[in-house]
């Protein structure tokens, strides 16, 4: 029998301990119980689907690292390979909108005419694996379909926000703008309808990589140098200042009066009932990647952390396109599930515990008695704790102490079928 030598999971792929799967459990669970009081129902969608469905061109950069897989069996003909699609005919999803999207025009006879949907569960996408990034990743969208309303951006930003401070997060800062608004800058600017996303691409790095940074990503565009410069100049101008709506209004006088009166009233909404919990700002240079956005944006950073924990917007003409209409409302919002994990690890948090964690030991010699040593565990577990049963090793210390670790804190020892010792872990 040969031995696999490499025994690591794939680039990009990872192995999750016991410890890390309580900790995603118990996050997961606080996220949706806060979701389901806000009315939102739970729905799944495959993790497989249609190639033409993750390629249509709404996925932003996210559709360069799509994994593809081949067509099977007598769909895959060696020979007679023209080009790519002669080989793939499905993919694994790198988002849950997409999906959510198709599920909602193939069941929108079932549904109610305003949809509040949430969703958990894994996405990947073929990067590079770096520290904080993987290819296999979750995420936890709320989307609200067929609202055209403004009070579905509000009721988003709320439920997002109570998500966040049940898991102890504090002080965290919504940054809000608006696609069209975006668009006005760059058409005020003579930039191509055509070149708007490549334009908006450039701007979205700006936080990364500075002014300085996308100027030099906007030399190498090929852009018109007048444009360029034009845009440059009222991006540096608003951010130099403290950008508000009249701000906006003074700047770019072709934004739709409605587009900023809407964006006001989210702000002012949002601002009073999120007291000193939390804050909520205008970000003009707030892109986001995808490019199905049609209207407001926004993204949640929290203090001490570079990157997004969560983000979101408008996209009206998406779900649109599987049913032959124009525009139908949609409106979402996704929690960095993976990153706000990351942050909780960091500050070491711990999962508040049941009411007691114990494990039952009995010698080898027990196993006769094993019957009153499972009604005794059931009778534990009915009172509301988590009992584990366990043969008593050899170096009972090493047990204990690895026991220990995994969050157990008391222990009991049988002899002839009877509880004889209970101690807490650690007691000499």
């Amino acid at each position: 029998m040969s031995l696999i030598k490499d025994r690591n999971p794939q680039k990009g792929m990872r192995d999750l301990l016991p410890k890390q799967v309580e900790l995603r459990n118990y996050v997961s669970s606080r996220i949706l119980d806060v979701y389901k009081k806000y009315g939102f129902s739970q729905i799944e969608t495959p993790s497989l689907e249609n190639i033409e469905l993750l390629s249509n061109g709404e996925g932003g950069e996210n559709e360069k690292i799509l994994f593809k897989i081949l067509k099977r069996g007598e769909k895959l003909d060696l020979n007679n390979i023209n080009d790519e699609n002669s080989l793939v005919d499905m993919g694994l999803r790198y988002d849950l909108t997409v999906p959510m999207c198709r599920f909602y025009a193939n069941n929108r006879a079932q549904l109610p005419q305003v949809f509040k949907i949430a969703q958990f569960g894994d996405v990947w996408r073929a990067e590079r694996p770096q520290k904080g990034r993987f290819r296999q990743f979750k995420q936890f969208d709320i989307d609200i379909i067929g609202d055209k309303s403004t009070s579905a951006e509000i009721e988003l930003i709320f439920a997002t926000s109570e998500a966040l401070m049940s898991l102890d997060f504090k002080n965290f800062k919504v940054r809000i703008n608006d696609r069209r608004i975006l668009s006005g800058l760059v058409k005020y600017c003579g930039f191509k309808e055509s070149d708007y996303n490549k334009v908006f691409v450039i701007i979205d790095k700006l936080s990364k990589i500075g002014i300085e940074g996308i100027k030099e990503e906007f030399k190498k565009s090929g852009f018109s140098d007048d444009s360029v410069n034009m845009l440059i100049e009222i991006i540096q101008k608003l951010i130099e200042t403290s950008v508000t709506i009249k701000t906006i209004e003074s700047i770019l006088p072709n934004i739709d009066k409605n587009v900023l009166d809407d964006l006001s009233f989210v702000i002012e909404t949002v601002s009073k009932q999120a007291g000193r919990n939390y804050s909520i700002v205008l970000d003009i240079t707030l892109v986001r990647g995808m490019g199905y956005y049609t209207g407001q944006i926004f993204e949640i950073e929290t203090e001490g952390y570079k990157t997004s924990i969560a983000g979101g917007g408008r996209y009206d003409s998406l779900i649109g396109k599987f049913l032959g209409e124009a525009t139908i409302p949609a409106c979402g919002f996704s929690i960095g599930f993976e990153r706000v994990i990351s942050i909780l690890e960091e500050q070491c948090f711990n999962v508040p515990k049941p009411k007691r964690k114990i494990v039952l030991l009995y010698s080898e010699e027990e196993i006769s008695n094993i019957n009153e040593i499972f009604l005794t565990a059931q009778k534990l577990r009915a009172e509301g704790n988590i009992v584990l049963v366990e043969e008593k090793s050899k170096n009972p210390k090493v047990q204990l102490d690895k026991l220990m670790e995994q969050g157990f804190d008391s222990f009991a020892v049988f002899s002839n079928g009877k509880e004889i010792e209970v101690k807490t872990l650690g007691q000499k």
